[in-house]
């Protein structure tokens, strides 16, 4: 019995030790689950701070485009003014592209002149390029009217990126 009792005693003071040691071992679980939240709670609040930092970076960016492109414009608007003021442009002149072509396809040919030129000056331009046709009698249509050559190209209604048809008829 005394056998019995030593290790009744000896059973009290390891489950007494175990005890401790499981209470010890739970604060200290606590302790870590709480150390755990408030690294969660900074974590997101670093994660806000980035997000309004990225924001702003694009913001920045956004702001610092403008005033790039909004550079790129004036320098292009003195361009312009330089342009118009050296080939005599006046505001309401505009360059347009014309395309020539023929009924028979031997003609693809495409100018550049200004809205207030006359097709008369124009048409020489094509000559150049296409000598064959000073031979013949020609005349223009676009859009199915007929071009008349003194007028200018806005007179005629012809617009940036027209097509004109060169009709010939041959003196043989």
């Amino acid at each position: 019995m005394h056998n019995d009792k030593i290790t009744n005693s000896y059973d009290n003071i390891n489950n007494s030790k175990l005890l401790i040691q499981n209470e010890e071992y739970r604060n200290k679980i606590t302790l870590l689950e709480e150390n755990i939240r408030n690294l969660e709670i900074k974590l997101n609040e670093e994660i806000i701070k980035n997000d309004k930092l990225n924001k702003r970076i694009k913001d920045l960016e956004a702001i610092s485009n403008y005033y790039n492109e909004a550079n790129n414009i004036l320098e292009l608007e003195n361009e312009i003014k330089l342009f118009r003021s050296y080939y005599n442009f006046a505001s309401s002149e505009k360059l347009i592209s014309i395309k020539f072509i023929s009924g028979n396809q031997d003609i693809d040919f495409s100018v550049i002149a200004k809205n207030t030129d006359q097709f008369i000056k124009i048409e020489p331009l094509l000559y150049e390029k296409y000598p064959n046709y000073k031979k013949t009698e020609n005349y223009f249509l676009v859009g199915g009217r007929r071009v008349n050559k003194y007028n200018t190209l806005e007179e005629n209604n012809i617009n940036n990126n027209d097509t004109l048809l060169l009709q010939a008829n041959t003196f043989d």
